[in-house]
């Protein structure tokens, strides 16, 4: 199991993915690995000390609208809080975009931490802008101050402002696909139609994106398409899966944008949600491609008990006997597409890690972690029992059986909180985008005496998770991190210190 030693007792643990039954083995793992032994300095103690001096002098209050109302009077509440401002604003993408582009006379190079490429922008005619996701308005603007571009159409997370001079603004919703969605689509493919194959289209994805790029293949209606995705969501679908249906019953996603946009230079600007950053899932990969099959979505749709008579199903079944052609995989469309991944949920843990480690928290990093909410909330609580502080980044699901409002990151804090009942320590799950689930919440914040003084309230956190209202549980005990859109998406972090720092 990989793990990068970095100097003051700290360590980054890469690629690592546990299950739901791994939990006794993780443990043991980062005991051995949290001893605050010295290591020897590498790239990645190099790459934080660098984002905390692009950092110095900038802002870290102007995420958390109700930062004073959570600390509690609590010193490593207020810490923890400090570590959420500073991951988010790591995460923005006007700043990503700014330090990967770099522009000398009609050079442009684009520098990522695994990609280096350069493009001589006297071969293009033109210079065209298309996106989509939660973090296109600000990539957009980013792009007019540094890019002679001719236009665009950009669609941007519905409730937001953003201004641009050239590049055309639409509105979709999220997270199911709306009638904006559909309209700003239409608007995208009208504007690709003008793009030649001398030009060159920078394409801006991020999170969010598999819902506001959204156009229904022939045979299935907006509303079909919204009741699978919503019940593949309610069910505990992870978007590996979710995405492989929407590929199948879109007449955009899978890399069928890039067919419309061949022979044009296609670059692919990313803001990655997804855990392990695989191009074919990130937005449902419009511009790449894709690596799912129609068997695959019918596979997905039987795992969760919904294959039926219905129109999407039957479009999947038509696609699987070769009446509907498949989502392309390799060929000529991808030979001029080009993709980088400016920002991840790597971005984020990286920049809480330093946080902590100039706070002197010694602390493990964990990546990809995924399963159900409350088994990882439990097995973050447990880490905690054991004296242990971390940073942790990924997804996770929810099988949603009640009624009531909440989202993922409120789920593993609840159930973290019930199992530290009584501990010196500390947690928060959120997500940087702002939004978790069908809450207006970010995520939450608790302490060892989170569960106790709900109970003073007389309040049974067991029946709040058993309805799915970790939402309501945490704006009546003051747990509720209110961010609104924060502008970016590189999925979920989770941050825990205990009394043993």
């Amino acid at each position: 199991m990989p793990c990068l030693q970095g100097q003051g007792g700290w360590d980054i643990c890469n690629d690592v993915i546990w299950s739901n039954n791994d939990v006794p083995k993780m443990q043991k793992f980062l005991s051995l690995q949290m001893r605050g032994q010295e290591g020897s300095f590498d790239k990645n103690t190099a790459l934080l000390n660098l984002q905390h001096e692009a950092d110095k002098g900038m802002s870290s209050d102007s995420f958390i609208k109700n930062r004073k109302q959570l600390t509690h009077g609590d010193k490593r509440r207020k810490l923890l809080l400090e570590a959420v401002e500073r991951t988010l604003l790591s995460a923005q993408p006007d700043r990503l975009i700014k330090n990967s582009l770099i522009l000398k006379g009609n050079k442009l190079t684009i520098k990522t931490e695994k990609k280096t490429q350069t493009f001589n922008l006297e071969e293009f005619e033109k210079i065209h802008v298309l996106g989509w996701g939660k973090a296109s308005g600000r990539m957009a603007e980013q792009i007019e101050r540094i890019l002679p571009v001719e236009g665009g159409a950009v669609n941007i997370l519905k409730g937001t402002h953003f201004k641009t001079n050239k590049i055309t603004l639409h509105p979709a919703e999220h997270p199911i696909a709306g009638k904006g969605s559909l309209q700003g689509t239409r608007r995208i493919l009208e504007y690709a139609e003008s793009i030649g194959k001398e030009d060159l289209v920078i394409c801006l994805l991020s999170g969010g994106g598999s819902a506001m790029l959204s156009l229904p293949c022939e045979g299935v209606e907006l509303e079909e398409k919204q009741r699978v995705v919503d019940a593949l969501m309610r069910a505990g679908a992870d978007i590996k899966e979710l995405n492989t249906v929407r590929k199948h019953l879109s007449n955009v996603k899978g890399g069928r944008l890039a067919q419309k946009l061949y022979p044009a230079t296609v670059v692919n600007l990313i803001l990655s949600d997804v855990v392990g950053d695989p191009l074919d899932v990130i937005s449902s990969g419009p511009t790449v491609p894709d690596h799912s099959t129609f068997h695959d979505a019918k596979k997905v749709l039987m795992k969760y008990n919904l294959w039926d008579s219905s129109k999407a199903c039957r479009v999947i079944e038509e696609g699987i006997r070769g009446l509907r052609e498949e989502t392309p995989k390799n060929g000529r469309t991808f030979k001029k597409v080009h993709s980088f991944i400016i920002g991840s949920n790597r971005t984020a843990l990286l920049a809480a890690a330093q946080f902590l480690k100039l706070r002197g928290v010694k602390h493990t990093t964990i990546s990809n972690i995924h399963g159900d909410a409350t088994e990882v909330g439990r097995m973050f609580a447990g880490l905690l029992r054991k004296g242990k502080s971390f940073v942790a980044g990924g997804e996770t699901t929810v099988k949603v059986t009640g009624n009531g409002v909440g989202g993922r990151n409120q789920e593993v804090a609840l159930s973290c909180a019930i199992e530290i009942e009584g501990a010196d320590a500390v947690f928060t799950s959120f997500g940087t985008d702002g939004i978790d689930g069908n809450s207006p919440a970010a995520g939450a914040i608790v302490d060892g005496s989170t569960i106790s003084n709900a109970r003073k309230q007389k309040l049974n956190p067991a029946e709040f998770q058993k309805n799915n209202d970790s939402y309501n549980f945490f704006k009546k005990i003051g747990g509720c991190i209110i961010t609104g859109a924060t502008g970016t998406n590189v999925n979920d972090v989770m941050i825990g210190i205990s009394k043993k720092r």
